[in-house]
């Protein structure tokens, strides 16, 4: 945000507030290796390419608390709204949804608008 800030006044435009959003890609499992694993096959089927390197840089992958982490890592960065992206077989989807909300929802309070 100071990068845009910084590039508005240079350009002798006022800074404009605006929202940042980001789609994140998301897999909860047992272990990082292992939602890797799955978010890859996903997303390079979806893709028609090889997702690995993408999915280990731009996704939200693993135990709920790595995964929060990640989500933590988006919002230092100015992200403000984060959309989820469940990846995963679709019968997995509701018990993927309920164990987000379970275990992953209550632990990033601190990012939570007062």
């Amino acid at each position: 945000m100071d990068t845009i800030a910084t590039a508005a006044s240079g350009a002798g435009r006022s800074s404009c507030q605006f929202g940042t959003r980001y789609l994140l890609f998301t897999r909860l499992d047992s272990a990082y290796e292992t939602a890797l694993d799955r978010a890859t096959e996903t997303l390079s089927v979806r893709y028609a390419m090889d997702f690995r390197k993408a999915a280990a840089r731009y996704c939200a992958l693993g135990p709920p608390e790595q995964v929060v982490d990640r989500i933590r890592e988006f919002h230092a960065a100015g992200v403000r709204h984060v959309v989820l992206n469940l990846l995963g077989p679709h019968e997995e989807r509701q018990r993927r949804i309920e164990w987000f909300v379970t275990d992953a929802l209550p632990l990033p309070r601190d990012l939570r608008a007062g």
